[in-house]
C-alpha cells in the first residue's frame, strides 16, 4: 500500500475525538462524498471527504496535502486513518467553502454574463492555482467548473481548486 509522502502522516485517533460529523452532505468528488464537520473546541465547520482506503485514494490525499498550502487551493486541515463499517477509511478535513462552485455561479448568471473585471479575477484564481501546482510537479487533471469554489458567498470571494482524485505527479527529464 502506498504511504502518504508527505512528512505528515495521517491521525490513527478516531475523527470523533476532534470533530463531530454531521450527515449534511456538502458535494461529491471523484472517489468520495463531502459531509460537514466541526472542531470539538473551536466549533468551527469543515468539510469532510471520506474515501474507502486504497493505493488511488492515498495518491489524491498526498498530492492535495502537498500543495494544500497554496492559497488557491483548498487546504488540507487533517487527514485520520479510521475504520468505518470494517472498512479502512481515509478522512480528510478541509476548508468550508461556503461560496459553492464556480458552476453554480455560471448558472445563476443565467444569461447575463460575468463582468470584464470578473472573469479577468476568475482566470487569474484558476491559473494561479495551475501554476503552483505546476511548479511542483503536479497536474490536475480535472479543471472544471465544478471542482472550482468560492470561500463565502460575497462577490469577491476567492476561488480554490479542489478534487485531486485524477491529478498525477509529472517527472521533468533533461
Amino acid at each position: 500500500m502506498l504511504s502518504l509522502q508527505n512528512q505528515r502522516q495521517p491521525k490513527t485517533t478516531p475523527l470523533t475525538d476532534d470533530y463531530v460529523t454531521s450527515n449534511t452532505v456538502l458535494g461529491y468528488g471523484i472517489n468520495g462524498k463531502v459531509v460537514q464537520c466541526t472542531h470539538r473546541r473551536t466549533q468551527q465547520n469543515y468539510a469532510l471527504k471520506v474515501l474507502l482506503d486504497s493505493e488511488r485514494a492515498r495518491r489524491e490525499v498526498d498530492l492535495h496535502w502537498r500543495v494544500s498550502g497554496c492559497r488557491y487551493i483548498v487546504n488540507i486541515i487533517d487527514v485520520y486513518e479510521n475504520t468505518f463499517k470494517d472498512r479502512k477509511c481515509l478522512l480528510v478535513v478541509m476548508e468550508c467553502m461556503e461560496g459553492g462552485e464556480l458552476f453554480q455561479r455560471i448558472q445563476d448568471k443565467a444569461d447575463g454574463a460575468f463582468t470584464e473585471r470578473e472573469a479577468a479575477q476568475i482566470m487569474h484564481e484558476i491559473c494561479a492555482a495551475v501554476d503552483y501546482l505546476h511548479s511542483r510537479d503536479i497536474a490536475h487533471r480535472d479543471l472544471k467548473p465544478e471542482n472550482l469554489l468560492y470561500t463565502t458567498t460575497q462577490p469577491n470571494a476567492t476561488l480554490k481548486l479542489t478534487d485531486f482524485g485524477f491529478a498525477k505527479e509529472t517527472f521533468t527529464s533533461y
